[in-house]
């Protein structure tokens, strides 16, 4: 039995990465870990997987284009509350767009 399993692990966890791609939101450390089209910005905390730039109605499910102070667009995660953001961020519901989860200064 091992001889079999010992040469598929490889292909496994290679199909396996693929199909666990994050989402809007998620941390990261590298685009890579985000999925293909996305983006990590690590300039946020824990980095935050996003689409850059983006317009209106583009982004992924369960995200919003955002556009901030200095006119950059960003997917952002949509959020009802804070507790649907990860650590670290918070809901925004003060930007006129939709609630999105932000990094907490």
């Amino acid at each position: 039995m091992r001889r079999f399993f010992a040469p598929a692990c490889p292909l496994f966890l290679a199909l396996f990465a693929v199909g666990c791609s994050q989402e809007v939101g998620d941390a990261c450390s590298s685009n890579a870990e985000c999925g293909t089209g996305r983006i990590c910005d690590r300039a946020s905390r824990g980095g935050y997987c996003t689409v850059s730039p983006c317009e209106p109605g583009t982004c992924p499910e369960n995200s919003v284009c955002v556009e901030f102070e200095n006119e950059a667009t960003y997917c952002m995660a949509l959020c009802d509350t804070s507790d649907d953001c990860r650590g670290g961020y918070t809901c925004d519901e003060e930007t006129g767009a939709a609630p999105f989860c932000r990094q907490v200064r």
